[in-house]
């Protein structure tokens, strides 16, 4: 099969190289994938519609990151082409969520603040109460493969973890205490102390956490998100963080993103924001690298492929 890439040196890319029956095309524009359109089977992370229009013999897109939004679902549909996402970035992204945790909860923001001043805090010099992670309740919104990582590191700081996810019906870990449709959300706001919102973006989750959930929410709680910007609704986490009503917020993602200079999210000290950057890990190209290879392996066989996406539901 001929396999439509934009560089050979990024390192999942490399991981084909050595699969018989694999022939790389390379194009590192849209006007070049254009031309070369009409001979190919497959593409990583070439997904426009003006490409799949001019592609009769695509069959197969493998997407490098987990969410797909953006992507034209309906034409991937009516076209009948398999669209597989990334999902290699559980471990490290659970590791960027437990470092937020940790970090707030033990207040090192603002004693890093602090430090950058003094050096050493005087005697006289009042500290924060750092807090501890045990006994605590965090609401995983989204129990997927992130979501499982995360859940399994929170309960080894003997948290609590409830979670919400579509299919209940699937056996959960002993580590995920509840596990609960979305619909149950608004119950389950209010008995959490830390909450990370870990599903796709869709139009569905588009603003899912506004100002009624805010209001449901527990007075100190704790928000995470390492997702995509748009599922909290910035503004109400602002006038929630100004109220009290959140305590602190890790966020990898934003809305805006990139977060301008002049965003007010930046002035507050109990916020922590990295420039989307919890998927970044050398280990999680690995195994991205090992997905993409299995994959052609399987496309080129005509097995399953791993990572389906649902062109209905869009994740």
């Amino acid at each position: 099969m001929k396999v439509l890439v934009q560089t050979l040196s990024y390192r999942p890319n490399n991981f084909l190289k050595d699969i018989e029956g694999v022939e790389y095309v390379i194009a590192s524009t849209d006007e070049e994938a254009i031309r070369v359109a009409a001979d190919i089977d497959a593409t990583i992370n070439i997904c426009s519609a003006t490409f799949i229009e001019a592609a009769p013999k695509l069959r197969w897109i493998q997407m490098l990151s987990t969410g797909v939004n953006g992507v034209p679902f309906d034409l991937l549909r009516e076209r009948g082409i398999a669209l597989t996402n990334a999902g290699a970035y559980g471990p490290n992204m659970a590791d960027h969520t437990m470092a937020f945790m940790l970090m707030l909860s033990r207040q090192i923001p603002q004693i890093l603040r602090r430090q950058a001043k003094e050096r050493w805090l005087k005697k006289d010099t009042p500290i924060p109460d750092p807090g501890e992670l045990d006994g605590q309740t965090l609401l995983i919104i989204g129990l997927g493969g992130i979501g499982l990582e995360t859940a399994k590191r929170a309960a080894a700081f003997g948290m609590r973890i409830i979670a919400t996810r579509r299919h209940v019906d699937r056996p959960a870990p002993d580590y995920v205490h509840e596990l609960h449709p979305i619909e149950a959300l608004g119950d389950l706001l209010p008995r959490a102390n830390w909450i990370n919102v870990s599903v796709p973006y869709t139009a569905d989750t588009a603003d899912l956490i506004g100002d009624r959930e805010f209001d449901l929410m527990r007075d100190g709680v704790h928000m995470l998100c390492l997702a995509r910007g748009g599922i909290i609704n910035t503004d109400a986490l602002l006038r929630a963080l100004d109220s009290g009503k959140v305590a602190g917020a890790g966020l990898d993602v934003t809305d805006p993103e990139p977060l301008p200079d002049d965003h007010p999210l930046w002035d507050y000290p109990n916020v922590i924001i990295t420039p989307h950057s919890s998927g970044q890990s050398e280990a999680a190209h690995r195994r991205l690298g090992e997905l993409v290879a299995d994959n052609a392996q399987r496309f080129l066989l005509r097995q399953p492929l791993r990572n389906i996406v649902d062109l209905e539901l869009r994740y």
